[in-house]
């Protein structure tokens, strides 16, 4: 389902650059709060503190939000590198908002900004801050390390653990490109046959992303893993992206912090794995969200729209209980499997219809987060032509 920046700036109003007329009484509420914070010091403190640090903490340890504005400006600088260089200069942020780095001064800029620009672009910095303080602030977020430990120990014990590996083979894939995996048989079990593991791996959202077209010094491609956000490192940029393009206010509701791919021999073997990961993690009640494009072509539809038209994937959400170590009641969290033939794999890789991850990634900043983050009213109709989007 595409999301309209209109959807998007209900989620998120401070990316609205039209903010006072389509949520007036928002923007009273704005405009109360800052004439109150900047004419009486003790408010301004007040709201800051409240902000940044726990009710009633006694801690006097001010929280460094500099962090969280810089973050914000790696943010766009990652983003602008994926368009030509001619457009990259013209949606920068400004100097002045770019030298702006408190709450103090970003509030001035929205505020009192000389131009509309101007206060855009403070009221964005000032909103992409919040929600990467927010995404560091989310439990979901901060256990994901040890929901993923969790995961993968579930896997290996009872998915993975009579596995006998093979040597190293060579697949030739479209294009001539050859790949090299170390393929895991898992044995036949019951009517399901044996099934060659090719390639798996999790990931946690936050960490690592593929990068599956990277050429190693042997020569052969390897799928590999490299940070999607080299301005932000190892941290929110997917996150916050998600977020932003599927209208999502809270990152407690991003479903797939947490994930997992499997490459397999054929599509039998696609639908044998699966059954062995549901029986894994409780069965199908556990299961949800199920999206199978390998034989049911009706699903497509409910794929990501910028995904290739030859993408064939069978995925799902898993919920796994995890103890609480604060409580007698264990809790829930979520994983998104996602299983792929070998053939299909490679072809959506190299396909025509550019089903590439990183042609995905781009398609996706280009035709939904572009029009969102630099509104055409502001920055003009070159952004939405190139993203293909309207104003």
């Amino acid at each position: 389902m595409n999301t309209t920046p209109n959807a998007a700036y209900d989620a998120h109003p401070l990316l609205d650059p039209r903010l006072p007329s389509r949520h007036p009484a928002l923007a009273r509420v704005w405009i109360d709060i800052y004439h109150r914070m900047m004419s009486d010091p003790a408010v301004f403190d007040r709201v800051v503190r409240g902000y940044a640090i726990p009710a009633g903490s006694r801690s006097s340890t001010a929280v460094d939000l500099g962090t969280y504005f810089h973050d914000a400006d790696a943010y766009l600088n990652d983003l602008l590198r994926l368009v030509p260089d001619s457009l990259a200069r013209h949606l920068a942020p400004l100097p002045e908002t770019r030298g702006t780095s408190t709450i103090r001064d970003l509030l001035k800029a929205t505020f009192e900004g000389r131009y509309p620009r101007a206060r855009y672009e403070a009221q964005r910095k000032l909103y992409i801050a919040k929600l990467l303080f927010d995404i560091d602030h989310s439990r979901s977020v901060r256990d994901g390390p040890k929901h993923l430990a969790r995961f993968e120990a579930i896997v290996k014990d009872e998915v993975l653990s009579g596995v006998s590996r093979g040597e190293d083979v060579e697949i030739l894939g479209p294009g001539g490109r050859s790949f090299r995996f170390r393929p895991r048989r898992l044995p036949a079990e019951g009517r399901d046959p044996a099934i060659e593991v090719f390639h798996y791996r999790s990931r946690f959202k936050r960490e690592a992303d593929p990068e599956t077209d990277r050429r190693a010094d042997e020569g052969w491609i390897r799928i590999a893993e490299s940070p999607r956000w080299p301005g932000l490192g190892r941290t929110s940029g997917s996150i916050l992206s998600k977020m932003i393009r599927r209208a999502i206010p809270d990152p407690r509701m991003v479903q797939d912090l947490l994930g997992a791919m499997f490459i397999v021999g054929d599509r039998v073997q696609a639908y044998a794995l699966e059954r062995r990961l549901v029986a894994a993690f409780g069965g199908p009640l556990r299961c949800r969200d199920r999206v199978d494009t390998l034989s049911n072509t009706r699903d497509r539809a409910r794929l990501d729209p910028q995904s290739g038209s030859g993408f064939l994937v069978l995925k799902e959400i898993v919920d796994i209980l995890m103890d609480d170590a604060s409580s007698d009641v264990p809790y829930l969290f979520s994983v998104e499997i996602q299983i792929f033939p070998l053939e299909a794999y490679l072809t959506t890789l190299y396909d025509t219809h550019f089903a590439s991850h990183a042609a995905y990634k781009k398609r996706q900043f280009l035709h939904e987060l572009l029009p969102i983050l630099f509104p055409s009213d502001l920055y003009g109709g070159e952004a939405v032509v190139l993203s293909g989007g309207a104003g």
